[in-house]
């Protein structure tokens, strides 16, 4: 049996482990899934899911702080080069969950996992197992305004293109979000958001919009950003949908 493979990513903050909890739930209560919970970050306390596979049994940064001298920023990309000298062995573990679906929580800090060696090569890896989709995680605070959605837009471009696997955007933490028919608009509408950057007087960024816009309709695997919050569960479905959606559209998933 083939996994399907869910890597949460994204900013500090902005709520990976939440929603990889409240997503797990989801599938194992309302569609019945066997679901396997992966952690992948080394400099986490707590996470609010039970690990079938936890990398702090491998390595840890305060463990790495301790035995090389190092401070937490540097323990951290240690760590990330100990995962990658350990990629192979770490992915034959993850693909012996045996579930329908892996879901997998990446450090708190996205950049040494995402923009080093260790992410590419772990998912590339992961494709062994099953179709490999990423979902980029952004705080609400990220999507207050339209020049903010632009930076949203093209960094979920910037991770789908570092990583090599379709990638979805979603804003987390919808219920604190204070004008939801507004970024509903920007979201659904990129003809829209471009107005809005160009009323915004923002400056340089208004021609840069104009740029960047193109880029993303062209690039964006989604034609939608989703909106969910881990801590109501509201939008657990349209997440699913959207993963499904992209599946399809690679002919990764029948």
């Amino acid at each position: 049996m083939k996994s399907t493979i869910v890597v949460f990513l994204g900013p500090a903050g902005s709520g990976k482990s939440s929603l990889t909890a409240a997503f797990g739930r989801w599938l194992e209560e309302y569609m019945s899934y066997k679901v396997a919970y992966v952690n992948l970050d080394p400099g986490c306390d707590y996470v609010p899911y039970d690990p079938d596979y936890d990398i702090r049994k491998l390595v840890t940064v305060d463990e790495v702080m301790r035995r090389e001298n190092l401070g937490p920023n540097g323990a951290v990309v240690r760590c990330m080069e100990i995962m990658l000298e350990r990629a192979e062995g770490i992915v034959k573990e993850i693909g012996s969950l045996g579930a329908e679906y892996i879901l997998v929580d990446t450090p708190g800090q996205m950049e040494p996992f995402a923009f080093r060696r260790t992410g590419p090569v772990i998912l590339d890896m992961l494709r062994n197992i099953g179709p490999v989709i990423g979902v980029f995680i952004v705080d609400p605070e990220l999507a207050s305004s339209a020049p903010d959605l632009v930076v949203v837009y093209l960094l979920g471009v910037v991770i789908q293109i570092r990583l090599g696997v379709p990638t979805v955007i979603v804003v987390n933490k919808v219920d604190l979000v204070r004008d939801v028919e507004e970024l509903d608009i920007m979201l659904t509408n990129i003809e829209y958001l471009k107005r809005a950057v160009e009323s915004s007087g923002a400056g340089a960024i208004i021609d840069l919009a104009d740029m960047c816009s193109d880029v993303i309709m062209k690039l964006a695997q989604a034609a939608r950003v989703v909106k969910v919050s881990a801590r109501t569960g509201y939008g657990m479905e349209l997440l699913y949908d959207i993963i499904h959606e992209v599946f399809c559209t690679c002919g990764d998933l029948t």
